[in-house]
């Protein structure tokens, strides 16, 4: 038996860094992280969001955080995260931030200073909806 799989060609498995859903919402979201896992699995909880794109540890102007690019058919998922962010300052006694993004770069939201609702209505007014590209 070969070590370490050492002798069989290389299989990659199916990965997609690229939004699939057309008309879903597409949003950047970055926070800290220690938490990232969690925050991935929160967002996914719904069934109405797909991280299509994460990034555990990235520097953005020397500042370690974690990215979330998201793909979303509906917005439950901030209100499941948004409860689970308020449980997690609670319990860990260490205040993080969760901000949203649209175009990578825009800062649309940030969950300390905006409630659900807001969030939410953001993401409808201000998020770019995916266009399945025909040829």
């Amino acid at each position: 038996m070969p070590e370490f799989g050492r002798g069989r060609p290389f299989q990659p498995k199916q990965k997609t860094s690229a939004p699939t859903i057309p008309g879903a919402w597409l949003v950047t979201l970055r926070s800290v992280p220690h938490h990232y896992w969690d925050i991935k699995n929160v967002i996914e909880s719904t069934g109405e969001a797909r991280v299509y794109f994460g990034e555990a540890l990235a520097y953005l102007k020397g500042q370690g955080v974690s990215l979330f690019r998201v793909e979303a058919t509906g917005l439950g998922w901030v209100d499941a995260l948004y409860r689970w962010w308020r449980e997690a300052q609670h319990r860990d006694a260490i205040p993080f931030e969760i901000k949203v993004y649209v175009h990578n770069t825009e800062e649309i939201a940030s969950f300390r200073q905006h409630p659900p609702e807001e969030i939410k209505a953001r993401i409808e007014q201000r998020a770019p909806r995916f266009q399945l590209l025909v040829s």
